[in-house]
């Protein structure tokens, strides 16, 4: 299961279930929907780094998620250790 966190314009936002078990927080991003083959991911800590820039996603619009995700880090954060007990990581 990967659930969508947010949408910002045509950006998706969402955890991916297989990362509940790495050691920090991150998320996925593609361009109008769900694409875990080809999406860009997000290290959302230490601090927001990109780990894959997949193939979804324009130079431009991979920057304009970096922005969303900066301003929605503590948000995000929340909700990725939310999810991450749920699912039980």
């Amino acid at each position: 299961m990967s659930p969508k966190v947010l949408t910002a314009g045509s950006l998706v936002f969402w955890f991916h279930s297989f990362d509940i078990t790495e050691g920090r927080a991150s998320i996925h991003v593609g361009m109008g929907g769900q694409d875990d083959y080809n999406d860009a991911k997000i290290w959302l800590e230490p601090g927001v780094e990109v780990a894959r820039e997949g193939r979804t996603l324009r130079s431009h619009e991979l920057r304009q998620a970096i922005t969303v995700i900066e301003q929605n880090r503590e948000f995000l954060l929340e909700e990725w250790y939310g999810y991450r007990r749920r699912a039980g990581g």
